[in-house]
């Protein structure tokens, strides 16, 4: 409704005479069928573009009624015209996606649709950014950040920043209109289903395989993880019962975020926010300010994840541990190393060299993934997280399974090893 203002009313002189027309020319749109006959047919219309909507009408003569308008923001998407859509139809498609419609419009000239193309992104471009009441609200938040009374006056009078039990039909932050691919519908669709997702897990007893479906989400849709830190935020404001079950199953994927994805700087400073002046200021000494002072921390690490967190490393951020990671030594026995979600295979490495007494030798040594199949140095810089939650995929379909290797990686000097030492041992069994 409020977009509706947008659109300038026309009079009742000839279409083709508006001054405020960009292009305009005759197109093809899609036509449904009713309920009984679902065909899908195309229609000529007259189509004209102006530097706020795209209209149509029934025809470019005197007085032509005006059959429908796509009001143009920032958050509107077009497509350009493919070759496997000429090759079935015979046309090339312009598809304009809009708030709540879709126009696919057709030509027979590749020229024309590309005109219109052009003509329509234009426009979009041309538009400010669309801010929604969560983000304006962030920034008050931010300025008044000072002001106790202001705050809460902020907080009291917009219930979108608190608790809701009610559904969310709109997401918190802007995402452009159209659909995505890899079997997802659009970004605002999706968030509003993560938003239910949320709101399921409070009631869930095993609450692990959820929060694995809500990164692995992110993982796949990354716009999508700034709204996500923004809906957890909301939902542990002023929530109904602070600490139950609800709120600490809220609290903990919100660990599980923090380790994984690195929201945007202004939703990074209004999360900080949150858990300092919100959270641990209020409920000092409470588990919900244990998560957040665990939660800030892991910012400060956090770079990003190639792989969600597996279900046995959730469970380890839930109690806000470190995870038993185990390395095979040829020749030795294995090594139990304790690492968090940003220990690198670097680290593990270096501790390693220090545990058995290699620091005085003048090679190199490293981590290796090893299996049935192959066996390969794992990067210095990567997460080793990461790594087993891939060789824990890989298990499942091999036998023996898949494990981490400590080895020489870069041999210098192998005349002055001494015979009697654990690095002859590692050496002799390379």
């Amino acid at each position: 409704e409020e977009m509706r203002s947008l659109i300038v009313e026309k009079g009742l002189g000839p279409v083709e005479d508006d001054p405020d027309a960009l292009v305009k020319g005759w197109l093809q749109r899609e036509v449904r069928g009713g309920v009984k006959t679902h065909w899908i047919r195309p229609r000529k219309y007259w189509f004209v573009l102006t530097p706020d909507s795209l209209d149509y009408y029934s025809s470019n003569e005197k007085g032509a009624r005006r059959l429908g308008s796509l009001v143009l923001t920032s958050l509107c998407s077009v497509l350009w015209p493919d070759k496997q859509t000429y090759k079935e139809t015979g046309y090339w498609s312009v598809t304009v996606f809009g708030r709540k419609h879709c126009y696919r419009l057709y030509t027979e000239h590749l020229n024309e649709a590309v005109h219109w193309v052009c003509a329509v992104q234009k426009v979009i471009d041309s538009k400010a950014p669309v801010q929604t009441p969560t983000q304006l609200l962030m920034r008050d938040v931010e300025e008044h950040c000072g002001s106790p009374e202001v705050l809460e006056q902020i907080y009291r009078c917009n219930p979108i920043l608190r608790y809701t039990s009610s559904p969310l039909y709109a997401p918190l932050l802007p995402f452009p209109y159209g659909r995505l691919d890899h079997g997802y519908t659009t970004l605002r669709d999706e968030a509003v289903k993560l938003f239910n997702s949320l709101q399921q897990l409070e009631l869930e007893r095993d609450p692990v395989p959820l929060m694995q479906g809500v990164l692995q989400t992110c993982l796949d849709l990354p716009p999508l993880v700034d709204e996500i830190y923004c809906q957890l935020v909301k939902q542990t404001t002023e929530p109904p019962a602070p600490g139950g079950q609800g709120d600490l199953h809220y609290w903990q994927l919100l660990t599980c975020m923090s380790c994984t994805f690195l929201p945007s700087p202004p939703v990074l400073r209004f999360l900080r926010f949150h858990l300092d002046r919100r959270t641990e200021s209020r409920f000092p000494a409470s588990e919900m300010a244990k998560y957040a002072c665990f939660i800030r921390e892991a910012l400060g690490k956090t770079k990003g994840r190639e792989c969600v967190p597996s279900l046995e490393e959730i469970l380890v951020l839930m109690r806000r541990q470190e995870m038993i990671c185990t390395v095979h030594c040829p020749g030795a026995p294995a090594c139990s190393v304790a690492i968090s979600s940003h220990t690198t295979a670097e680290e593990v490495a270096r501790e390693l060299v220090s545990r058995l007494g290699l620091s005085q030798s003048p090679n190199l040594f490293a981590l290796y993934e090893q299996s049935r199949r192959r066996e390969q140095p794992v990067g210095s810089a990567t997460l080793l997280a990461d790594v087993l939650t891939s060789l824990a995929g890989e298990e499942r379909e091999q036998d023996p399974p898949c494990r981490l290797c400590f080895k020489h990686y870069g041999l210098l000097d192998t005349d002055n090893v001494p015979r009697d030492s654990l690095e002859f041992a590692l050496l002799f069994e390379q």
